[in-house]
């Protein structure tokens, strides 16, 4: 198997186990501690996930796929670092103000997963530029966020599996490390 099937492989299975964990199955280890669980584990389990979240799973993406240094340690990285590695890839817009513990709203992660894919829909995109909103409309478009309000808060579960997706699109396409 190749480093990107691998890859995909590994993203699928956090995947699953967050929507598992998140049917009822996380009752097994109600006592555990998160910060002992692996870090998709916790998340998966939120039912209201926040912008730091939402940067760093991002972050570990990228890491994954070769666009940062593979030995940065996400799981350290404060919210600034997060958001200047995420700036610096085109991935989130520098204007944006969010606060870390904001909760992470379903447009904000299409447009970093759209930015990420380099997706750029529609004539009116490539004039006045990528809005969240243009974005989270093109990724239900393509399958890969599901029907919902665009400034509705998503949980750690969805995040997860919208990660999934475009963990899925980067290697389908080649983009990822080889």
């Amino acid at each position: 198997m190749t480093t990107r099937t691998n890859s995909l492989l590994a993203i699928a299975a956090c995947g699953l186990l967050a929507v598992s964990l998140t049917a009822g199955g996380q009752d097994a280890r109600r006592g555990e501690s998160d910060t002992r669980l692996p870090a998709s584990v916790a998340v998966a389990r939120k039912p209201r996930a926040t912008v730091i979240d939402g940067y760093r799973a991002m972050t570990r993406l990228a890491r994954q796929h070769g666009r940062i240094d593979g030995r940065l340690d996400v799981d350290r990285m404060r919210f600034a670092e997060l958001r200047t590695t995420l700036v610096g890839e085109g991935v989130i817009d520098d204007g944006w103000g969010f606060t870390p513990m904001a909760g992470l709203e379903r447009d904000v992660l299409a447009y970093m997963a759209a930015s990420y894919l380099d997706i750029r829909p529609g004539l009116l995109t490539s004039i006045f530029g990528m809005t969240r909103r243009y974005s989270y409309r093109e990724m239900q478009h393509r399958g890969m966020m599901v029907q919902g309000q665009p400034r509705q808060i998503v949980s750690g579960s969805e995040l997860l599996s919208v990660l999934t997706r475009v963990a899925s699109e980067v290697d389908r396409r080649g983009m990822g490390q080889q």
